[in-house]
């Protein structure tokens, strides 16, 4: 078998097809598109992380101004005025909730009058009004406020026997409620007006009543530190109620 004669050797005039990843980076490269996307892929990687940086940084230097701003508002608030708390004893326990009442009538009202006011409009109330549902109750509130001698008297008049009390007249068919229309304080007592409205299921009778109330009252004194305010004790150790007229 006669030898094949050597195959030419290529010249470097001769280029070798290209690959379609070259032909396209070359088709790119002479758009100008393949600089785009370069630029782009440069804005992900070192643009955009620092941009979001700074959004954070400024993110957080507004919320440590708002904070600031919120405990310099806060700081300005204190020193708070301490309340003085103000205990009264009763024996109400049914109708003791939760509420808030301003008893001074003005500033310069004092406060132990404001007090002494509320006491007295209380013990009338409790005293004077009658419903068969809150007797017993009514009655523990007086004993708890009055002295031995006036509760006696107060016993005998609410006893069933006594034909002028209020179980002989209003029994379970009627109520008395009372509406404290003024006050008036006297050099050792105090006077109360208030109007008494006895509803039955037919009508309603309404009186004007005038009661003098002589008492032993604590007043509002602070404790030795100054902080709180001692137990207000309140006595009442006279009770005269009188019927001033008949109010259609």
């Amino acid at each position: 078998m006669a030898p094949q004669p050597p195959k030419p050797v290529e010249t470097l005039h001769k280029i070798h097809p290209r690959d379609e990843d070259y032909q396209d980076i070359a088709d790119k490269v002479r758009t100008g598109e393949y600089f785009r996307e370069a630029r782009k892929m440069y804005d992900l990687a070192i643009h955009d992380p620092m941009a979001e940086r700074y959004m954070y940084v400024f993110l957080t230097a507004i919320s440590l101004l708002v904070l600031i701003i919120a405990l310099a508002a806060a700081q300005s608030l204190y020193p708070l005025q301490s309340e003085v708390p103000l205990i009264f004893n009763t024996n109400d326990i049914i109708e003791d909730l939760p509420r808030i009442q301003k008893l001074q009538v003005s500033k310069a009202d004092p406060a132990g009058e404001a007090v002494l006011r509320f006491m007295v409009k209380h013990y009338v109330m409790i005293r004077e009004e009658y419903d068969i549902a809150t007797f017993d109750r009514d009655v523990n509130g007086v004993k708890s406020q009055t002295s031995e001698e006036v509760f006696r008297e107060f016993q005998a008049m609410i006893n069933p026997r006594n034909p002028e009390g209020p179980i002989s007249l209003y029994q379970r068919h009627s109520k008395r409620n009372i509406t404290i229309i003024n006050t008036k304080r006297l050099p050792d007592s105090m006077e109360v007006i208030f109007d008494a409205y006895v509803e039955s299921k037919t009508e309603v009778k309404k009186s004007r009543w005038r009661a003098n109330i002589a008492f032993k009252y604590s007043g509002i004194e602070l404790d030795e530190k100054g902080e709180k305010v001692k137990p207000v004790t309140f006595l009442v150790t006279k009770y005269h109620a009188k019927r001033l007229q008949d109010v259609k």
